[in-house]
């Protein structure tokens, strides 16, 4: 009987630490998909799948976030009665645009939530929220009747995520965010993605923060450490940006997706040669990505190699989904047709695409890099009329400069007609600002007094004089005003605003030809 008891103790103790590994491996496979390390997670959950559905669930997960649609379709119908892969399935719909069928199937799992089994409803608003193309409003209502039941970190992780699909929905998602933060397990997690949402209203600085309270919380994520390269970046800390990535490389699986997100940083930082040195590696080791053709392109064109990121740019469109084509594509594709003369003109409609892409409510920063870029190119018609989107888009991004700008390219574009509105317009809405008083003067001769005897101009050089003070830096427009305002002194016959202005102009330029020919005239004059 002892020898029986002795065999039946061993063999309980065996089973409960079979099962504890057996919890603990899945518990390890689902985190490692939660930070975005398929591959590893993949190798934990494929001898998992076999016998447990979870397992087969998460496995399915990990195959679409590698962009393997058929094989996760493969592995969800394994287990086409259990809720979780059921909801899986419904996410391949959604990827395959079967829209009705997938919301079909996703109301029957939801369906399938018990009194006290609130996870079906979870795992049907998780496809919604996690999958493109659903509809975040049922997936909050999924969230919400879970809730009912149970209140936990990661459905208000998932709630949130919801939220920030939906537009006006950041200041929801911010508030469940700090629920999550409530409980041990989502405690990091909550911190990326309010890190995420601060980073995405372009608050750098506080999404620094989180980012770095979430890596602290949990030493072994990655995520945060991808983000901060890129919030670094876009303070242009670009060395700290780098550190961080690759923090972030020696963290995750270092796939094929992780070393594609170096390079883009790598281009971000301005290295573009080593963005094109490790995207070139990647097609040749035959990891090509559609997108990868994307930072190819651009850092080409940074570098002036104009032919080859054209091809790059060829291929992209080519190769990749029409749906993941962004605005920076059809903005960079007119960049370089701007730069050959024969295919210039075509450059309008590829902004236009990059624009009608766009889904910035404030358009000023996308038409000011438009702008710019016919500016660089010296077309000044062009630039003028774009600043001029800028200027009627009425938004609170606008600056003085972009008034400043419009003017000025009308004025190179010798349209004084549409530059002297724009220009007064900005001293009206800028007075303290004396550049505009400066460039409405020179537009002012050009129009009205190019022969220098009417003195149409005077009074806005002599608004600008008495606010830059003879500023030495800005020699040559003070000569330039004082050379007007000699001469049209001269001219109207002031010999005393003459002999002034023309002592003033000798001053900074002794062998000016136009104030020594006043100089030796002045005597005569009556």
């Amino acid at each position: 009987m002892k020898k029986m008891s002795l065999k039946l103790t061993l063999l309980v103790c065996s089973f409960s630490i079979s099962s504890h590994l057996f919890g603990q491996s899945l518990e390890e496979g689902v985190q490692l998909y939660k930070y975005n390390r398929f591959s590893s997670a993949k190798t934990i959950l494929e001898p998992l799948a076999a016998t447990t559905p979870l397992a087969n669930y998460y496995l399915g997960l990990c195959e679409l976030g590698l962009e393997n649609k058929e094989s996760a379709k493969s592995i969800f119908q394994k287990y086409p009665d259990d809720a979780a892969n059921a909801a899986g399935l419904a996410r391949v719909m959604i990827l395959e645009n079967k829209i009705p069928e997938a919301n079909s199937m996703l109301t029957k799992v939801a369906s399938k939530a018990k009194k006290k089994d609130y996870l079906p409803l979870q795992y049907a608003a998780d496809a919604i929220t996690y999958t493109e193309g659903g509809d975040p409003n049922v997936a909050i209502d999924w969230y919400k009747k879970a809730m009912e039941v149970q209140r936990t970190g990661d459905l208000h992780l998932g709630i949130g995520d919801a939220y920030r699909k939906i537009q006006g929905g950041g200041g929801n998602a911010m508030n469940n965010y700090e629920y999550a933060e409530e409980f041990a397990e989502t405690k990091s997690a909550a911190n990326y993605k309010m890190g995420n949402l601060w980073y995405s209203a372009k608050n750098y600085d506080s999404a620094l923060v989180k980012y770095a309270k979430a890596s602290s919380l949990d030493e072994k994520n990655p995520l945060p450490y991808n983000d901060l390269a890129n919030a670094y970046y876009k303070i242009n800390k670009f060395s700290i940006a780098k550190e961080n990535i690759e923090k972030y490389l020696k963290l995750s699986d270092n796939s094929i997706d992780d070393q594609v997100n170096y390079a883009n940083i790598l281009y971000l930082s301005k290295d573009y040669a080593g963005a094109i040195q490790k995207m070139t590696e990647l097609i040749n080791k035959g990891a090509e990505r559609p997108y990868m053709y994307r930072v190819l392109g651009f850092s080409q064109f940074e570098l002036k190699d104009y032919g080859n990121a054209l091809q790059n740019m060829d291929k992209l469109f080519a190769k990749q989904d029409s749906k993941k084509i962004i605005p920076q594509d059809y903005m960079y594709y007119g960049k370089i047709l701007m730069t050959d003369t024969n295919k210039s003109a075509q450059a309008a409609t590829y902004f236009e695409k990059g624009i009608a892409l766009d889904t910035s409510i404030d358009k000023a920063t996308i038409y000011r890099s438009v702008a710019e870029n016919y500016k660089d190119a010296q077309k000044y018609t062009d630039a003028a009329k774009w600043y001029k989107r800028v200027v009627d888009g009425n938004t609170p991004s606008i600056e003085a400069l972009d008034y400043w700008w419009c003017g000025v390219m009308y004025y190179y574009a010798k349209d004084y007609v549409n530059a002297e509105p724009m220009l007064t317009l900005m001293s009206q809405k800028y007075p303290e600002e004396p550049s505009s008083y400066y460039w409405l003067a020179r537009t002012t001769v050009n129009a009205k007094d190019k022969d220098y005897k009417n003195g149409a101009a005077t009074a806005y050089f002599k608004q600008w004089l008495g606010m830059v003070n003879d500023d030495p830096a800005k020699k040559n427009d003070l000569i330039k005003a004082y050379t007007y305002l000699s001469l049209t002194s001269f001219n109207l016959k002031n010999k005393a605003d003459a002999t002034m202005y023309n002592e003033k102009l000798l001053a900074l330029d002794p062998a000016n030809e136009n104030g020594l020919g006043v100089q030796k005239a002045l005597p005569g004059l009556k």
